[in-house]
């Protein structure tokens, strides 16, 4: 079996201009870089802005890496280093606040010890991102600069701009809302991490089914999904209150209030994000694991059960892995009583929804009689 080239090899390449040995490093070393971050900074968001200013750091400044050996440490120091800066620690600037603020891409990026095609790219790279920065309104710009490239705090830059720190945060979240259109093509051109093939095959939950409990068999719920441009059809196993929401969700149950997946892709739409799909990518040892992708590209982990609901809530397209469904496949004769049994129970998702109307107006009936 060929043996992965160790990180030197791989920094040698990259320090040539080979932009695909540098991704490698990266996509190596980033889930430790990313975990460092969040232990450091104890906010998501953050951390996963300090790792991606880690990378680019990384990127520019290869060449001061003095033992090729040490790039994982290395990267992650620089992770750890911008972590510090984002929660207030300031950095040495030549130029004025002003300066920058007024004129963003006057901040040139460092020479580079490679080839004049590499240095070329990396310049276009930062002119671009600072030409980006400079199309915000000026509030937005004037948070950009002060938070990403002066290194002040959310309250120092409110005492610098004489607002209050509710409106920086704001500022930088909608900055960074109208950055990502312009910067997502940059961040997959020059340094977005390869991720491993998938061949994904589209489906929909085809059906939701509750079998009796008999012992010492106990009562188990089961959602079919479908091969939409085939005949295959895989089971996944969730819980019952997994199994609920899904039905509601299905069946349009009124509620009196907004349920969890409500909350979340109301969340998520305020955020300014949107669901592009879900997926399930990996089947071990009977357990399935999904992806939750978002329209930057983002993929967060999730339990199946929550992914489906989602996606079945925002009306976002659901895959499955074409290993996973062939595995699923495999797997199915011996399963045989368990597929049989779910497939022959008569407790569906109407059912499970019309118990869900029946708790909510007893619920509500209660209530009025207090």
């Amino acid at each position: 079996m060929r043996s992965e080239p160790r990180d030197r090899v791989l920094v040698r390449r990259a320090r040539g201009g080979d932009r695909a040995a540098f991704a490698v490093l990266v996509e190596r070393h980033y889930p430790v870089l990313l975990s460092s971050c969040r232990r450091a900074v104890r906010d998501t968001e953050l951390a996963q802005d300090a790792a991606q200013q880690a990378v680019l750091t990384a990127m520019l400044g290869l060449h001061r890496l003095r033992d090729e050996d040490r790039f994982a440490a290395w990267l992650i120091g620089t992770g750890l280093n911008v972590c510090r800066t984002l929660i207030g620690a300031r950095v040495r600037m030549v130029p004025s606040r002003q300066t920058m603020i007024d004129h963003t891409n006057a901040v040139k990026p460092m020479a580079l010890e490679c080839d004049p095609q590499h240095q070329s790219e990396t310049t276009e790279l930062v002119t671009n991102v600072h030409a980006a920065i400079q199309q915000l309104p000026a509030g937005q710009r004037q948070a950009v600069v002060l938070f990403y490239l002066a290194g002040l705090t959310h309250a120092e830059i409110a005492q610098e701009l004489g607002t209050r720190p509710g409106a920086v945060k704001t500022r930088l979240h909608k900055a960074r809302h109208s950055l990502r259109t312009p910067l997502e093509p940059l961040w997959k051109e020059h340094f977005a991490m390869p991720t491993k093939d998938l061949t994904l095959v589209p489906v929909r939950i085809a059906d939701l089914r509750r079998t009796a409990a008999t012992k010492p068999e106990p009562l188990r719920h089961v959602v079919f999904l479908a091969e939409l441009n085939g005949d295959r059809r895989m089971p996944i196993w969730i819980g019952a209150t997994e199994a609920t929401a899904l039905a509601v969700i299905l069946e349009s149950v009124e509620l009196p209030r907004p349920g969890p997946y409500h909350f979340a892709a109301s969340l998520l739409h305020a955020a300014g994000g949107e669901l592009r799909e879900v997926r399930i990518v990996k089947l071990t040892d009977s357990v399935f694991f999904a992806q939750v992708v978002l329209a930057g590209g983002t993929a967060v982990d999730a339990r199946p059960s929550d992914a489906l609901t989602l996606a079945t809530l925002t009306g976002s397209p659901i895959y499955i892995a074409e290993d996973v469904l062939r595995q699923a496949d495999e797997r199915q004769p011996q399963l045989g009583d368990l597929v049989r049994d779910a497939q022959q129970a008569t407790d569906d998702a109407t059912t499970l929804a019309d118990e869900a109307r029946a708790r909510i107006s007893a619920t509500i009936a209660a209530r009025e009689a207090e």
